[in-house]
């Protein structure tokens, strides 16, 4: 049953896309139409600020995003076809992490997850596929998951009991959850 409305976004955002609670305990909010992630108070719901500033190292259409466990925030760039890194405490662009188009990424989607060996796992909302990367470099492994059964890969979770990644994927079928096998 509804509880309540935690956070109101107002003018801060526009086309919010995916949500991750920070190391900090704080929510972090992408937003695609302007280019950004946002920081709510974990116990007010009240904006922040904009942690990472509008197009800060490029960010074209932000997407998926998640901490890695370094503490640096991790920023899908949608239309960048890329992966950008930011610093976990102050929201400055450190380096783009995963390069144009690299492994065939293409409009990466909201599935974007470290898994628990460290890689990093991106969903591709063009190419329907969840790609693997090093997790310490943002170099191409490979295609963890191939373009069938998926249709836009939106959520990679990792369970910590058993290490499998469950994939939600959306497509004009409707939302599936998958279990894929914890292969390395």
């Amino acid at each position: 049953a509804f509880i309540d409305v935690f956070a109101s976004t107002g003018d801060m955002t526009g086309g919010a896309i995916a949500l991750v609670f920070g190391p900090d305990g704080n929510l972090y909010l992408s937003t695609s139409t302007r280019n950004t992630v946002v920081r709510f108070d974990a116990q007010s719901g009240e904006p922040i600020d904009a942690f990472i500033s509008t197009g800060s190292g490029g960010l074209d259409k932000a997407t998926g995003l998640t901490f890695g466990l370094d503490g640096n925030l991790y920023v899908s760039s949608s239309i960048g076809d890329s992966v950008l890194r930011y610093n976990g405490q102050t929201g400055e662009f450190i380096d783009v992490f995963v390069t144009e188009s690299s492994g065939g990424l293409d409009r990466p989607s909201i599935g974007l997850a470290f898994g628990p060996n460290g890689d990093l796992f991106v969903g591709g909302g063009a190419t329907g596929q969840v790609l693997r990367y090093n997790g310490q470099t943002g170099a191409f492994i490979d295609v963890f998951v191939p373009r069938f059964p998926l249709e836009i890969p939106t959520a990679i979770m990792f369970h910590d009991i058993v290490a499998v990644p469950t994939v939600s994927t959306w497509g004009v079928t409707g939302m599936t959850l998958l279990l894929m096998t914890a292969a390395t």
